[in-house]
């Protein structure tokens, strides 16, 4: 179990190093170097970091093949020397010579006397360019590998890292264990080896870093000679596949040869959020982190339920996601889920109040005085600039990181609980001893019921959507109501979502602020999004507070005040989206290619003059609107949670009774777009190559509807033929994937992809060649079924009870039916390659080609 007690353990490695004697320089060939003085002892220490490590090894993924090559790469035969001629060079020098293989990085490293640092440096860099993968020295590793494997796959608590690693990331590369699984492992040649150092260690793919008694500027001039015939290489791109968070709680209980449980509550942290990693370090330090920590005493010493507990957050931005985890020792398998429920409960109320700016103040003292009291040797001063640089890109992340937590208040703390672990978007694992996971059931006297998702029509303009599930007081709404923004024109393109969004932010009872204040208090996030098919209101709350939250909603639908500082709150909101999108390559290919298509219609208007929209707008324009559009005369009202049947009609009705009724006297502009085989071209200021492959399509009515729906399959997803054409069998785009969208007014197919204009015309091609494979070739019935279980493997993985209520709504509102994502695979198989076939001849012969490509004004970055 990985034991973190504080945040000066877990931000250690960015608070020890010293800029003033850093030197960094990325040589010619792309090798970033960084060499630090330090003359406290007379020791030399240089490391190179390769990043590649087991989550990069694309073909080879889980064989463990880096770790195999760090085997072989350190002080094995070069072209230059024996592996026994470097063993005696090393000898000689009395270095430290080893090397470590992780997830995103192989590192090898020697420590020696500053008398042989010219030597160290040498034989570290005939490593990294010149090894031959001796064959005996590849059969003599490829079994000692093997016991290692078993000295550390076997050990109990290996396995249940390795089996909690599988849970949490089950779509990440990081899923694999680095030294491999033993039967891809002994299937790795020598010639595979080969090529993948030949592919791999690339000095652009490398980091050198040296520190020791030297003076800087000397020893990154040996470091730029030892490598000046390292030449920069192409990196072949790997595909690292994001692990998205999961959506409710996923539990796993699994029985292990232990004497007590232990349970990791794992949540993920994504990327791009991964400033939330500073609030989250710190308040769970504060909760967790030392003995006296609230929710540690609490469980540990004053109610004896565990032995230990831990929590941590693992993140950094040039990580694909991040991770945020709590584990801990029960002393009974049949308390866990008293535990689990006990910290839900105190991360709860911490939430909203119980964090003080001077728990703040002292975690940054103690890490100033960390800084100050420990000196870090050699080989750590060494590892920690590597680590750095590969997380955050710098040699040294002291004063970000301490400038960052000083800006931190007690709301942020606050809010980092709220938003990352009060939704319980997680896996619970629980690793339990054998014969004791029917403990785990939760006993309790209410008996749990459970219903699957029912369609009710109430009445003819009331549908209801309903699932019971009493396991926990929460709710789950969706509403439903049917003021399409299709009533739009080109004159108010934009204005009822912006309307609906501001019904929402102020009303006759509810004042902003206090409507703001009583969401956060009470942990509920409203959902409010106008389209096509509507408006969708969706919010999830405890049982108890559905009456206070549909109270506002009611106020808000009837009576908004539409204030005019929230007016120009929103209005600043809305000018600020603009300005970044006029920056987004995307946004104007995207104004490009809707003009082109939907000409001169709502459709086609570009985001300037839908901004331009809604600045226009007063109050007096915005009760007109709400006043004119909305209305609906049916609704879709859908309740997941501890409301039965009879509750839920009720429910429903109240509901509907609120929903303003009036009928919407405007006509309805229905998008249509342009059909037909040509090519638009449209420059811009940018040196991405945007290309939209656009075709028309049958509605979710039409006989070829599943057809479609399967065609996109077969060229959708890592394994579909447009990934495979364009990115495995060619690396001629940064992405490419189609899009099928269908309801019952319109239609379209298209294929979306960007790529640099040297590959443009090939990659159109090679595109517009998979279309007609569709159309003049019969598709197996193997890759059908495989195509189709793929995508129904992914949709089942992804929707949960947090999901599903909004799903099924969009899918009833669509006219497909609530249940269609059950009924849609069923259909999907029944369709022949014949009607593939026939299905791609009737839509795709006209595709109309639109591409954003630079104009003569773009200085490329990539020649």
């Amino acid at each position: 179990m990985k034991k973190i007690g504080l945040v000066i353990v877990l931000m250690l490695s960015a608070l020890i190093l010293g800029a003033n004697n850093i030197i960094c320089k990325t040589l010619p060939n792309g090798m970033e170097v960084i060499v630090k003085e330090d003359t406290s002892n007379e020791s030399v220490g240089l490391f190179c970091f390769v990043k590649t490590g087991s989550v990069n090894e694309a073909d080879y993924l889980g064989a463990g093949i880096s770790h195999y090559l760090e085997h072989i790469v350190s002080s094995g035969t070069t072209s230059l020397h024996t592996e026994k001629e470097y063993k005696q060079i090393g000898k000689k020098m009395g270095a430290i010579v080893n090397a470590y293989t992780s997830y995103g990085v192989t590192a090898f490293h020697l420590i020696t006397d500053k008398s042989y640092s010219d030597m160290a440096l040498e034989i570290l860099a005939e490593q990294m360019q010149f090894c031959v993968c001796d064959s005996s020295e590849v059969a003599r590793e490829k079994e000692v590998i093997l016991k290692e494997i078993v000295m550390r796959s076997t050990p109990v608590n290996s396995k249940i890292r390795q089996k909690w690693r599988e849970l949490i990331f089950p779509n990440s590369n990081r899923k694999y264990p680095v030294i491999g699984y033993t039967n891809l492992f002994k299937a790795i040649t020598r010639d595979e080896l080969e090529d993948y150092y030949q592919k791999r260690y690339a000095p652009n793919n490398m980091i050198f870093v040296a520190v020791g008694d030297f003076e800087a500027e000397v020893m990154i001039e040996k470091i730029e000679k030892a490598f000046e015939n390292f030449e920069r290489q192409q990196l072949h791109p790997v595909y690292l596949p994001t692990q998205n968070a999961r959506g409710g709680t996923l539990n796993y209980i699994e029985e292990f040869d232990v004497q007590q449980a232990s349970v990791f509550m794992t949540s993920i942290l994504p990327s791009s959020e991964y400033e939330s990693y500073f609030k989250l370090n710190v308040a769970l330090d504060i909760l967790f982190g030392k003995r006296q920590a609230p929710i540690k005493y609490k469980l540990v010493e004053e109610l004896k339920l565990v032995n230990d507990i831990n929590a941590y957050v693992d993140a950094s931005p040039n990580n694909p996601e991040g991770i945020i985890n709590i584990t801990f020792e029960a002393k009974r398998t049949e308390d866990i889920n008293k535990i689990i429920e006990i910290i839900d409960t105190e991360l709860a109320a911490y939430a909203v109040k119980g964090f003080k700016q001077s728990q703040i103040d002292n975690i940054i003292n103690r890490i100033k005085a960390h800084r100050l009291l420990f000196s870090p040797d050699i080989n750590k001063q060494c590892n920690d600039i590597g680590w750095l640089m590969l997380k955050y890109g710098v040699p040294d992340y002291d004063e970000i990181a301490l400038e960052k937590y000083a800006n931190l208040t007690v709301s942020d703390l606050e809010n980092g609980i709220k938003d990352y672990l009060l939704p319980k978007d997680r896996v619970v694992f629980s690793a339990v001893p054998r014969g004791e996971k029917a403990k785990t059931t939760s006993k309790s006297n209410i008996e749990i019921t459970r219903s699957e998702p029912k369609k009710i029509q109430i009445k003819k303009d009331l549908t209801l959507i309903h699932k019971y599930n009493n396991e926990k007081p929460l709710i789950r709404c969706v509403i439903n109501i049917g003021n399409s923004t299709d009533y739009e024109t080109i004159e108010n393109v934009g204005t009822i979502n912006f309307m609906t969004k501001l019904m929402f932010m102020g009303s006759d009872k509810y004042d902003s602020l206090s409507l703001t204040e009583w969401l956060e208090d009470h942990v509920v996030d409203i959902e409010i999004t106008s389209s096509s098919m509507g408006t969708f209101i969706e919010f999830k709350c405890l049982k108890a507070d559905y009456e206070t939250i549909t109270n506002m909603i009611f106020d808000a639908m009837n009576n908004p005040i539409f204030s005019q500082n929230e007016i120009d709150l929103a209005k600043e909101r809305a000018q600020a989206n603009y300005d970044r999108g006029i920056s987004s390559p995307e946004t104007q290919h995207r104004d490009f290619r809707n003009a082109t298509l939907y000409g001169n219609t709502k459709y086609g208007v570009p985001a300037k003059q839908g901004l331009e929209n809604i600045l226009k707008l007063d109050q007096d324009k915005l009760f007109e609107i709400h006043k004119k559009y909305f209305n609906a005369d049916k609704a879709i009202i859908t309740f997941f949670g501890d409301f039965t049947e009879e509750e839920a009609i009720e429910k429903a009705k109240e509901i509907q009774a609120e929903i303003p009724s009036a009928k919407i006297k405007e006509k309805k502009h229905i998008l249509k777009f342009l059909v037909e085989n040509s090519t638009k071209i449209n420059e811009y200021s940018f040196e991405q190559v945007n290309i939209d492959i656009n075709l028309p399509a049958p509605k979710i009515d039409e006989e070829d509807y599943y057809a479609m729906n399967v065609i996109h399959c077969i060229l959708t997803g890592s394994r579909g033929r447009i990934h495979q054409s364009t990115r495995v069998n060619n690396t001629l785009s940064y992405f490419a994937y189609p899009t099928y969208s269908s309801n019952s007014d319109y239609a379209f197919f298209r294929m979306t992809s960007q790529t640099s204009i040297d590959k443009k015309d090939e990659l159109v091609e090679v595109l517009l060649n998979e279309l007609e494979r569709l159309k003049t070739e019969l598709i197996d019935i193997d890759e059908i079924n495989s195509a189709i279980e793929d995508e129904r493997k992914i949709m089942q993985a992804s929707l949960n009870d947090n999901v599903l209520p909004i799903h099924m709504t969009y899918l009833e509102a669509i006219g497909l039916g609530y249940d269609n994502t059950v009924k849609k695979y069923d259909e999907m198989h029944k369709v022949t390659p014949e009607q593939i076939q026939a299905t791609a001849i009737k839509y795709f012969q006209k595709p109309f080609t639109i591409i954003s490509v630079p104009d003569d004004s773009v200085k490329f970055l990539v020649d």
